[in-house]
């Protein structure tokens, strides 16, 4: 049993390719946290990923899990940090794998502001997808976290230039989401983060992307079956049916250049003005928080018939 020096393990909630994290609970305070684990025989990510948290910190960067300690035992390393609410995977699939466009547009905003200060910092997150988006607890479960830099990398370098333009890289990050540039083994930069994004949040409204489902006999097969369909995939095709902003979004997204800064603020007022137009009210109710009352309503309702 590993000692996590006056926490206590609640129960595991995911397992990924950098370590193992757990629900605990702080013994003396009682305080709900996450911890992370990882095993000392693997390269360490948990050092890079906790320095990034570190400079969110002292940024006082919104939306982001609060790092409290990092510990090094003699065979793991242990990061405590905020424990958050479910995933927009998770609730992506509670709310019947659809989301309406008032939700996509509240995401939109909130994740182009994280991304922003990621940026701003000097660094790419390199894995975008609905796992890596948590909402928050109690008064911030309306706000959307971003977390998991196992696969960050700063796009600076030690003398603060931009790094340079290469096309001999190994693909990084999930398959579904990533960019085009990154299936050719380009060099990531700013500019695949927010293609991620635009994946991500076309999923999210249409419940499905054309590549999706996709298999391959091996691991680089189905890379390559995924990239030629996303590679013959208009974008005018994939935005049917949806706003013509996510279409626009996705045509600035690829039009960037490797070195350029993008205008986030031109992407977010594409999402800013429609929410606008379609006279939504800023009330931070998402889908999700809608089908959890109309399920509470139905078990009130046939509990009171039994």
């Amino acid at each position: 049993m590993i000692d996590l020096d006056g926490y206590e393990i609640i129960k595991k909630l995911g397992t990924g390719a950098f370590g193992t994290v757990y629900k605990a609970t702080h013994k003396k305070s009682g305080n709900i946290v996450a911890i992370k684990l990882e095993s000392k025989d693997k390269h360490s990510r948990l050092i890079h990923e906790v320095k990034i948290y570190k400079a969110l910190q002292q940024n006082n960067a919104l939306g982001f899990p609060k790092l409290y300690d990092y510990i090094e035992k003699p065979k793991h390393n242990i990061c405590i940090m905020d424990y958050l609410g479910p995933s927009l995977e998770d609730l992506f699939e509670f709310s019947n794998n659809i989301f309406s466009i008032k939700t996509v547009l509240m995401i939109g905003i909130q994740v182009l502001n994280r991304i922003e200060e990621l940026h701003n910092l000097g660094y790419i997150h390199r894995d975008i997808k609905p796992d890596n988006f948590l909402i928050g607890t109690g008064k911030k479960k309306s706000r959307i976290f971003l977390i998991d830099f196992g696969l960050s990398k700063s796009f600076m370098d030690n003398k603060q230039n931009h790094i340079e333009y290469r096309t001999d890289r190994n693909f990084t990050g999930s398959f579904r989401y990533s960019s085009i540039r990154n299936h050719k083994g380009i060099e990531q930069s700013r500019r695949d983060d927010l293609e991620s994004i635009g994946y991500m949040l076309i999923f999210f409204l249409k419940g499905k992307l054309p590549w999706q489902g996709l298999r391959g006999s091996t691991k680089s097969k189905r890379s390559e079956n995924i990239f030629n369909t996303k590679n013959s995939t208009s974008l005018a095709k994939l935005c049917e049916g949806i706003p013509k902003e996510f279409h626009l979004y996705m045509k600035y997204c690829r039009v960037l250049r490797f070195l350029q800064k993008p205008d986030y603020d031109l992407l977010r007022n594409l999402f800013i003005v429609l929410f606008n137009n379609q006279r939504y009210n800023l009330d931070y109710v998402y889908d999700w928080n809608i089908v959890a009352k109309e399920k509470k309503k139905q078990l009130t309702k046939s509990n009171k018939s039994t």
